[in-house]
C-alpha cells in the first residue's frame, strides 16, 4: 500500500477505501457473501474522471465546438486510455483477483485494469474531494494533452469520417453487422462489415466489435478519393493542417 501512495504521490486517510478498490469480484469466488469488492469505486470513479476530463477540455479548448470536445473526451475515457494510464504505473500489480482470473492473465486484461484505475480514481474522492482527486488524475492525461494544438483542432475517428463522408451525398447511414466470431476470450477475432443501401461496402476485422469496425470503416474510406490526409496520434485522428 505505501508504495502505490508514492506512486499516486497521495497518503491515504483511510486506507481501507483503497483496499477495497484493489478488490477485483473475482477474489470473492468461494468466499462468504457480502465479502467487499471494488464495483462501486468503479462506477464512482467513471463518473469522477469524466468530470476531471471534461473540465479540463472545457478550458483548454475554449474554441473547439461540442462535438469535437465530445469525441476527443469519449478517447480519453474510454477503457483503451484508461488500461494504458494504468499501465504506466503497474497498477495491475496491486489488484485482488480470483485464481482463476489471475491464471488467465487478469492482471493485464484490459477491461478489469481499466475499471481498476476508475476504482482507485473513487477511491481518491471518497478520500478527499474533486479537486485533490484531479490533481492526482490529470498527470495521467497531460502528456497527451500537451501534444494537441490549441488552435483548430479537428478530431475524428474513422466510423465518424465514413458517416460525415456518405451524409454529404446521401442522408442515410452505414449499416455495422458482425459476421463472425472466432476463438474464446480473450483472444476473440471479431469480423465486421459494412452495408450501404443493403450494398456491402467494406470489411474489417478486430480483437473488440469496436475495433473491428472502426478497420472496417478504415478499408472503405481507402477506396474513397484521396482519403490519405490523416495520421494517427494514439487512438484519435487529427486533420493534417495543409
Amino acid at each position: 500500500m505505501d508504495e502505490l501512495e508514492k506512486i499516486l504521490n497521495y497518503n491515504f486517510k483511510n486506507i481501507e477505501i483503497l483496499r477495497k478498490a484493489l478488490i477485483h469480484k473475482s477474489y470473492n469466488e468461494g468466499k462468504k457473501k457480502g465479502i467487499l469488492n471494488n464495483e462501486k469505486l468503479e462506477f464512482l470513479g467513471d463518473s469522477v474522471i469524466n468530470l476531471i476530463v471534461t473540465e479540463y477540455l472545457f478550458k483548454k479548448f475554449k474554441k473547439s465546438d461540442e462535438g469535437e470536445l465530445s469525441k476527443l473526451k469519449a478517447h480519453l475515457v474510454s477503457s483503451d486510455f484508461l488500461f494504458k494510464a494504468a499501465k504506466s504505473i503497474n497498477l495491475g500489480d496491486y489488484i485482488l483477483l480470483g485464481k482463476g482470473e489471475d491464471k488467465h492473465n487478469g492482471r493485464n486484461n484490459k477491461k478489469i485494469i481499466a475499471s481498476l484505475f476508475e476504482a482507485v480514481v473513487g477511491a481518491l474522492y471518497i478520500d478527499s474531494n474533486f479537486k485533490v482527486a484531479s490533481s492526482v488524475v490529470l498527470p495521467f492525461f497531460r502528456g497527451f494533452f500537451e501534444e494537441l494544438p490549441e488552435k483548430s483542432i479537428k478530431i475524428n475517428d474513422y466510423k465518424s469520417e465514413l458517416q460525415e463522408l456518405i451524409q454529404k451525398h446521401k442522408n442515410v447511414l452505414p449499416v455495422y453487422k458482425i459476421l463472425n466470431e472466432i476463438g474464446k476470450p480473450p483472444d476473440v477475432v471479431f469480423y465486421t462489415a459494412i452495408y450501404f443501401e443493403s450494398n456491402e461496402i467494406g470489411r474489417g476485422t478486430g480483437k473488440s466489435k469496436r475495433q473491428a469496425e472502426q478497420n472496417a470503416a478504415y478499408n472503405t474510406l481507402k477506396k474513397v478519393n484521396d482519403f490519405i490526409n490523416y495520421k494517427k496520434l494514439s487512438e484519435v485522428f487529427f486533420l493534417k493542417n495543409n
